[in-house]
């Protein structure tokens, strides 16, 4: 049992603790709900400096559906000084987004090879079909956003099998967008396995808030085999310091240089023992009187 005369500072206390525990934000991610920010208008687009790029034929029977990621063999490799990969939202209903897709490689001749062309995305599993309803893959462009450290992201999922990279956190994985520095997680997996294709390499900076690929090799993800492409190196350079060209979706507030979000829990537990200390106080001199 607790003694009358601190009975009333550990009510204090307790209630305070519950106050604060509903400001502190619990993190976890999100896999459970659609990115907020996937709306109509939204795009993305990322720019590279000199690099190659895997190409296929979408049309060729060989790469239908999830094929072409055993068909390593069997690509093209186009060379260039500059390539241009944009996505842009131009529908969504409860459940699917309708994504438009611009691929366009620019080598020192001035040659270009463009790419274009539509799919529909899961907004809650991430899973990506072509406008024949062919399944193409998980895209991995964006991935739920606030994931805990060491948290498992899911970045390929078919009914075969599933796969999964923990994400690595911490107060100095951050990276400079156009928006300013933004906290980040990243994910990277070696020598995976993706639809019988040994020693596939992910390797995706993601910003914190949103969740949005802002760095990244670009390997293997629908959104890019839906026009045929297999891999594309992004480089940065000089005149190209971030991949992550453009955007209109709010990546969130700018990196502090305190981590607020890890400080809350500390503030809040203090400021209870503030808040009992005073009460105490108060109660004593109301008693004198």
């Amino acid at each position: 049992m607790i003694e009358g005369k601190y009975r009333f500072a550990f009510s204090v206390l307790l209630m305070s603790l519950c106050i604060f525990s509903v400001f502190v934000p619990i993190v976890t991610a999100r896999d459970a709900f659609a990115p907020s920010w996937l709306k109509e208008g939204v795009y993305v687009k990322y720019v590279g400096s000199e690099g190659e790029a895997g190409v296929f034929d979408v049309t060729d029977s060989r790469f239908e559906g999830i094929n072409y990621i055993q068909r390593s063999q069997q690509f093209d490799t186009v060379y260039y000084s500059k390539v241009i990969f944009m996505w842009k939202c131009v529908s969504v209903n409860a459940t699917m987004a309708k994504i438009q897709i611009t691929f366009d490689c620019i080598d020192d001749s001035d040659y270009v090879l463009s790419r274009s062309g539509d799919v529909f995305v899961d907004l809650y599993t991430r899973a990506v079909y072509n406008v024949e309803g062919v399944f193409l893959g998980t895209t991995h462009l964006w991935a739920p956003a606030d994931p805990r450290d060491g948290q498992e992201i899911t970045v390929w999922a078919s009914d075969f099998e599933t796969i999964t990279i923990p994400a690595s956190i911490n107060d100095m994985t951050w990276t400079t967008t156009i928006q300013g520095k933004q906290d980040c997680f990243w994910v990277l997996g070696e020598n995976l396995t993706i639809n019988g294709q040994p020693n596939i390499r992910l390797s995706i900076v993601y910003d914190l808030n949103t969740g949005l690929g802002v760095e990244s090799a670009f390997s293997w993800d629908p959104l890019l085999a839906a026009v045929g492409v297999s891999t594309c190196v992004f480089t940065r350079s000089i005149d190209n310091p971030s991949v992550f060209s453009d955007t209109n979706i709010d990546l969130g507030p700018a990196r502090s240089v305190i981590n607020w979000q890890q400080m809350l829990p500390y503030v809040a537990l203090v400021s209870a023992i503030i808040l009992v200390a005073v009460a105490l106080i108060v109660k004593r001199m109301r008693k004198k009187n």
